[in-house]
């Protein structure tokens, strides 16, 4: 088994094109030439004699034992000198609080123009189509009521991606009834969602780059 494409994207989009250590951006363009120094690194290898490695550990090409980094860092972590400093939870922590950066960082941005979601149909077409980033803000949590009610919202949000270019259209039109739903329970409780579509870059496993669509989701306090 190997990386898919869309574990792939996920890495790229959610890692914001940056290594997960140093930040340093990955793939740049300069007087019409690409460069790309980002690798895809296991944290848990799948080969007996690799960094980290642990029998029958599972999905070892999952999106969540994939980091992104640059050479460097990649040859730095896969070290045996190394190992100690880091060690499964360690990368597991650097790559849950870069993805975090990562996305607040987009949350932060200046002048950006966002839709306000009044209804699942709203949603969809932002989150639907073949968007395969998802790219997820909200306010701070106050409760566990909020946890369960904004956690179920990007849960839910995130198993239709997956799904969404399998569904039929009858379906399609279920799931924007049922986000509408959503919007409305989320506007009782005090937030607001807004979002936004955009064209991302992508590099691709051979070195060439394409363009896909990612969603941009927040859910703000009133």
């Amino acid at each position: 088994m190997s990386i898919t494409e869309k574990v792939r994207k996920d890495l790229w989009a959610k890692s914001g094109n940056r290594c997960a250590i140093c930040r340093k951006e990955l793939f740049s363009r300069i007087d019409k030439d690409d460069f790309n120094v980002g690798e895809e690194c296991h944290i848990v290898s799948s080969q007996p004699n690799g960094p980290r490695h642990i029998e029958n550990y599972g999905e070892y090409d999952s999106f969540e034992n994939i980091i992104l980094l640059c050479r460097n860092h990649h040859k730095e972590i896969d070290d045996p000198a190394n190992l100690n400093i880091y060690s499964i939870e360690k990368l597991i922590e650097i790559k849950k609080q870069h993805e975090k950066w990562v996305s607040q960082s987009l949350a932060d941005e200046k002048n950006v123009v966002l839709n306000l979601i009044r209804n699942g149909t709203d949603l969809v077409s932002i989150i639907g189509n073949g968007a395969v980033g998802l790219y997820k803000y909200n306010d701070e949590i106050k409760s566990m009521e909020e946890a369960e009610l904004i956690g179920g919202t990007w849960q839910e949000i995130s198993d239709f991606m997956d799904l969404s270019l399998d569904l039929e259209p009858i379906e399609i039109t279920k799931m924007e009834f049922f986000f509408s739903e959503i919007v409305n329970n989320l506007d009782k409780s005090g937030f607001l969602m807004y979002g936004r579509r955009v064209r991302v870059q992508f590099l691709k496993k051979y070195g060439d780059t394409s363009l896909y669509n990612a969603a941009h989701v927040y859910i703000k306090r009133k």
